[in-house]
C-alpha cells in the first residue's frame, strides 16, 4: 500500500516539474521586451526546475525513479497532444466572400 502511495506521489510531483519545466522554458519568450533586465529571472527558472528534475532523476532508485519519469512523459505527451487536437476543435474562419 505504502509503495503504490510513494508511486503515484512520484508520479504526480513529475507531471508538476514537467508542467513547471515548461513554463519556465517559455518564460524567456514572455519576458522578450524585457530580455536586457529579465534574463537573469528567465534563465535561472530554467535552470531551477531542470536541475530540480536531474536531481530527482539521479537521487531516485529504480521503480521510483521509473514513476516519476512516467509523470514527466505522461504530461510532455499530454501537452504535445494539445497541439494536435487543436486542428480538431479551432477552424479556421472562412474567406470573406
Amino acid at each position: 500500500m505504502r509503495a503504490g502511495l510513494a508511486d503515484a506521489a512520484l508520479f504526480v510531483t513529475g507531471v508538476y516539474l514537467c508542467l513547471r519545466l515548461i513554463a519556465a522554458l517559455y518564460r524567456p519568450l514572455d519576458l522578450w521586451y524585457t530580455i536586457r533586465t529579465a534574463y537573469g529571472r528567465a534563465f535561472r527558472g530554467i535552470l531551477g526546475w531542470g536541475g530540480t528534475a536531474v536531481v530527482l532523476v539521479t537521487v531516485l532508485d529504480g521503480g521510483r525513479r521509473k514513476a516519476f519519469l512516467v509523470g514527466m512523459a505522461a504530461f510532455l505527451l499530454f501537452y504535445l497532444s494539445l497541439y494536435a487536437l487543436r486542428h480538431l476543435v479551432v477552424r479556421r474562419p472562412a474567406p470573406p466572400a
